[in-house]
This record gives structure tokens, C-alpha cells and sequence, in this order.
């Protein structure tokens, strides 16, 4: 097996073309030896183009090889995309967040990674680059196939970098998890939340949990439900019930059973509206 360290992009699209698909690109690369291995990896952790967070156009920019301790650390993120913030600093360990990427947490596809849940509860686009130099702009939810595998073929497609909407005044979002350890353990669930709210009531939210799905799962029931509706005991009560009882979900000897999944499903969805909910103060610039 090769392995090819490139410093422009125009370097790594000529190796992936060259490769005619027996190449593969990787950035921080903490999950690799869990899959097949391929004849040559292009590794674009040296790219600076893909490592940045900025402001831009109005948008929140992120790498894709940010790595999660950058991204969790950005003052950017925690004022204007807190959920991120709280999703990165959730995952594996110190070491690993120091080298694990925003756009391969993405790309893994793994149905409950922390950053993806945050990003899809955000409202994140993904933009892409394929090896005949077109690009692309795709909703991260759009981007799962099936149980860890992406839609994105990443011997000949690049994720460039996530574009996220920043809250603004009166928008908050949060990110909560639950599982037998703080660190170093999947979650039985998480749970991300972004909400709108003006005058007391909610007019912009989106609700996510996994894992329910082979993706992180927008609660789109519930969503509707509380448009229109203060975060109050009684409306919490209600989201509580019925995220419960929108998902469908798997249970695990390892983990826990499906019921009780089911249950930390709604108590964690309530959970993170109502932190967001408190973030989201008018008299605020961001959350």
C-alpha cells in the first residue's frame, strides 16, 4: 500500500484520478485499519485550504480537515454554532480528537458520530470537488447511504470544507450525549437541537437523535409540534413523548435495550431544545 502526503489540491485530484479508483483519501485517518484497506491512500491533512474556520459570505466555513480539538476550541463555533462545539469535544479522547477530522467524521458515516449529529441539527451543506474539477453542494444529511457508508466515493470526490448558518440573535443550539462512559465510549444516544425562537415562541427548529437510523435522524414529528409553542414544562413534556415515539430504534447487549433507547430518545431531545432554547435570548448576539 502507498501512501501519498499531497500539499495542493490540484495534487491530491491528479493522484485519485491517476489511482483510477484504487485510491482513497484520508485526513486523520483514526478509523482506518476498522475498514478494508485500499491499494493507495492521499492523505490531505497538509492542505490549508481544508484546515481553516472562517467567516464568510455570511457563513460559518469549516475545514474538513479541522480536527475536532480545533473545532471544539474555535471561538467562532462556540459564539455562533455551539452545538458543534459541545458534538467535537464529545468524541473518542484527547488523542483522538487531536487528530480526527470535522469532514471525516462525516464521511465514516457512522450512524451516531457526535460532530455529524451537530452539523445535521445546524443545517450544514457539504461542499464536494470531483476529480474532473466540479463541484458540488450537498445537505449533510443527504450524504449517508447505509449503516457507516457514505454516498460520497472518496476515491474520486473530495469534501472541501461544511458551511453552517451561525445563530444569531435569538437562535440557540446545544448537543447532548448519553453512554455508559464519559469518554471513550459510543452513546446509547445523542441528541443535537437548533431553535428560533421570537416574542417566547418557537418558528425555526430542528431536532436530531441517533442512533435510530443508519443516519443521524431529524425528528421531523416533533419539529412541528413545538413550532409556535414556548419551551415551557408543558411543551417539553409533550417533545419528550413524542420523540419517544417517533423513532424506531435497536437495542444491544453492549449498550442497552431498545426501550430503553426509546426512552433516552425523548428525555434527550427535551433535554437539549430547552438548553438551546435558553441560548437562544434576543438581547444576545449569537448563542
Amino acid at each position: 500500500m502507498s501512501y501519498l502526503t499531497v500539499s495542493t489540491l490540484e495534487e491530491a485530484l491528479t493522484s485519485l484520478s491517476d489511482s483510477s479508483g484504487k485510491a482513497r483519501v484520508v485526513a486523520g485517518a483514526t478509523d482506518l485499519f476498522l475498514q478494508d484497506l485500499p491499494h493507495s491512500l492521499v492523505d490531505l491533512s497538509a492542505l490549508p485550504e481544508i484546515t481553516v474556520v472562517e467567516e464568510k459570505d455570511g457563513l460559518i466555513s469549516i475545514g474538513a480537515a479541522v480536527t475536532h480539538t480545533a473545532a471544539a476550541s474555535s471561538s467562532l463555533i462556540l459564539a455562533r454554532a455551539r452545538a458543534l462545539a459541545e458534538g467535537c469535544s464529545a468524541v473518542g479522547s484527547p488523542q483522538i480528537r487531536n487528530i480526527g477530522t470535522i469532514g471525516g467524521n462525516v464521511i465514516n458515516a457512522a450512524p451516531a458520530a457526535d460532530a455529524a449529529v451537530a452539523l445535521i441539527s445546524l443545517g450544514a451543506e457539504a461542499v464536494l470537488i470531483d476529480v474532473n474539477r466540479e463541484t458540488r453542494q450537498e445537505a449533510v444529511e443527504n450524504l449517508y447511504w447505509t449503516y457507516n457508508r457514505s454516498l460520497v466515493d472518496s476515491s474520486k470526490e473530495i469534501l472541501l470544507r461544511l458551511l453552517v448558518k451561525p445563530c444569531l440573535g435569538g437562535e440557540g443550539s446545544a448537543f447532548t450525549r448519553f453512554a455508559v462512559r464519559r469518554a471513550l465510549a459510543l452513546p446509547m444516544v445523542n441528541a443535537a437541537a437548533r431553535v428560533k425562537l421570537e416574542n417566547g415562541l418557537v418558528k425555526k427548529v430542528r431536532l436530531v437523535a441517533a442512533p435510530v437510523r443508519p443516519a443521524p435522524t431529524r425528528l421531523i414529528q416533533t419539529e412541528e409540534l413545538v413550532i409556535n409553542q414556548p419551551v415551557d414544562k408543558d411543551t417539553l413534556k409533550r417533545v419528550e413523548v413524542s420523540a419517544a415515539g417517533e423513532v424506531e430504534v435497536r437495542g444491544s447487549q453492549l449498550r442497552c435495550s431498545a426501550r430503553y433507547r426509546q426512552h433516552l430518545v425523548g428525555v434527550l431531545i427535551a433535554r437539549v431544545l430547552k438548553i438551546a432554547a435558553d441560548r437562544a435570548d434576543p438581547g444576545k448576539a449569537g448563542d
